[in-house]
């Protein structure tokens, strides 16, 4: 039970955080947590469009982990093999 409670809230956490790593570098959230970098060589970086889509990137990379885990959750819950981890 402990370990379908742990995979339960891999899935809650890498969702949440995927989506919020996959939106927040094109709303205006963004602009205004950067501008406090402006000044600085950093806040280039942070304005770039390849650093926010690699941010994006890198929201997907754990949107897909939290399916990965969903999957293997499901299928324990159904009570096949999971290869619990």
């Amino acid at each position: 039970m402990a370990a379908q409670l742990h995979r339960a809230m891999r899935v809650y956490l890498f969702a949440g955080l995927g989506v919020f790593l996959l939106i927040a570098p094109w709303t205006p959230l963004w602009e205004k947590g950067t501008l406090v970098f402006a000044t600085t060589a950093l806040g280039g970086w942070l304005e770039s469009g390849w650093f926010r889509g690699a941010v994006s990137g890198l929201g997907l990379l754990d949107l897909l982990a939290a399916l990965s885990d969903a999957t293997a959750l499901r299928r324990i819950l159904r009570g096949g093999a999971g290869g619990e981890s």
